[in-house]
């Protein structure tokens, strides 16, 4: 194998799992450790992870730049689906949920199937389309203008929208969380119906992958203080979720 392709390789396995450890692509792709160190390096230079003792995790060269739906989408697949799993776990039947058009949001989606009676209010095309089956679960569009980007609908009509509903829950992802600036985002469209739909809930539950710990986006959704729930992956670093403990925030 050549070392592009076998740098190739290894951003794929970042950009589904999170992170990397030498070890394991020592063995996975039969090379010496010292080779994958050297891919590692090489990789970290351009920018295209970040290196860590031990390995490498992943990073988005411009943090406050939107990538398209069907980019995020493939990221940090087992992040997202180990997030979802815990997430499910706090939606009761009979409740009225918001789910934004995140990525991770579409996953949740996906783990909705055996819920009685749940009505899901969403912006979010993808989300449509995977509950789309469920005759349990009622789904309510917002409507609006289109953003072909993310498959979701923002704007007026999609605001008016989320203005007339009153739900239990929100879950919502974003491009970052900190203490000092809560949950950001890149989109300032996309910003503005997370806010509507925070308006109109009891609970506000943040669904964030381990790189977007202490990371933050082009504008602020919701404050810190305001979050009931961060929901977050295995992969997180334990320092950071101490850091937002002490400052009150529930983490799973």
């Amino acid at each position: 194998m050549l070392a592009e392709e076998r740098r190739q390789r290894i951003l794929e396995k970042i950009n589904i799992d999170g992170t990397v450890h030498v070890s394991d692509l020592s063995e996975e792709l039969d090379v010496t450790e010292e080779t994958i160190r050297r891919d590692l390096d090489v990789l970290d230079e351009r920018e295209l992870l970040s290196r860590i003792h031990g390995g490498a995790v992943a990073i988005e060269t411009n943090s406050k730049a939107e990538l398209s739906f069907n980019v995020r989408e493939n990221k940090m697949k087992n992040s997202k689906t180990e997030i979802a799993k815990k997430a499910v776990n706090l939606i009761e039947e009979g409740e009225t949920i918001f789910l934004d058009a995140s990525t991770t949001a579409m996953y949740l989606a996906r783990e909705l199937a055996n819920l009685n009676n749940l009505t899901v209010i969403t912006n979010s095309i993808k989300i449509m389309m995977e509950l789309i089956d469920y005759d349990n679960i009622t789904v309510i569009s917002t409507g609006g203008t289109l953003r072909s980007n993310s498959f979701s609908f923002v704007g007026p009509l999609a605001n008016e929208t989320v203005k007339k509903y009153f739900a239990d829950k929100i879950f919502a992802s974003c491009k970052g969380i900190t203490v000092q600036h809560g949950a950001t985002d890149s989109n300032e469209l996309e910003i503005e119906v997370k806010e509507n739909m925070i308006k109109q809930t009891n609970e506000i539950i943040i669904l964030a992958d381990h790189c977007k710990l202490n990371q933050t986006g082009l504008a602020k959704f919701v404050n810190f203080e305001d979050i009931d729930t961060l929901i977050t992956d295995s992969n997180a670093d334990i320092k950071i979720i101490d850091e937002f403990e002490s400052a009150g925030l529930k983490v799973v």
